[in-house]
């Protein structure tokens, strides 16, 4: 994101964004926040869900594999009975299928749209095409269908409390997480300490 900045804007300017990360605790911690509690997807999606389950809102799914996506249906349909999901596709799509996607998102009448690509897929697809969009509410969600749908593990409770969970999914996936948990990472905390000097 360092790159693109008007995918920056977007983000700073017209969503609502979480604290999570095992980057932006770095970072907090250096602005002498110390270690905060992050709010991450993917706690917050069980009490959401049990939420919605009350409001009767509808649901379309977008991202993940045709398993990863028939799985955290399977899922959402075991753990929340009443949650009403009135579309899906997966998440493998080029720009040419966009605005066939888009239309069909809205066909379904789903009032929220929760969207599993991966950073940085879903914020362009969510800033490229919001104003078309009929749902109340988008939530981009990262890799959670993948977790959801049991096709990755998630790290034991233990690890997660200890802060280490970003180490459980490198030592899991070492080539994908390479970037984001080496790269990423210094470039974030060297600028956070900048702006310290500054």
């Amino acid at each position: 994101m360092n790159k693109d900045n008007t995918l920056y804007d977007n983000i700073k300017n017209n969503s609502i964004t979480v604290f999570e990360g095992i980057g932006l605790k770095m970072c907090a911690a250096l602005k002498g926040f110390g270690f905060i509690s992050d709010l991450n997807g993917t706690d917050l999606f069980p009490l959401f869900m049990k939420l919605t389950e009350r409001t009767g809102h509808k649901f379309f799914l977008l991202g993940g594999s045709e398993k990863s996506l028939a799985g955290t249906i399977e899922h959402i349909h075991q753990n929340y009975p009443q949650v009403n999901i009135t579309g899906s596709h997966n998440g493998y799509f080029d720009e040419k299928k966009e605005a066939e996607i888009v239309k069909f998102i809205n066909k379904s009448s789903a009032d929220v749209l929760l969207i599993s690509m991966g950073f940085p897929l879903q914020e362009k697809f969510v800033f490229k095409y919001r104003d078309k969009l009929n749902v109340s509410l988008i939530w981009n969600l990262g890799g959670l269908f993948d977790f959801l749908s049991g096709l990755k593990p998630r790290a034991p409770a233990i690890i997660r409390r200890m802060r280490f969970e970003w180490l459980y999914r490198f030592v899991k996936e070492p080539i994908r997480m390479f970037h984001r948990n080496t790269v990423s990472a210094v470039w974030s905390v060297g600028k956070i300490l900048l702006i310290k000097k500054q």
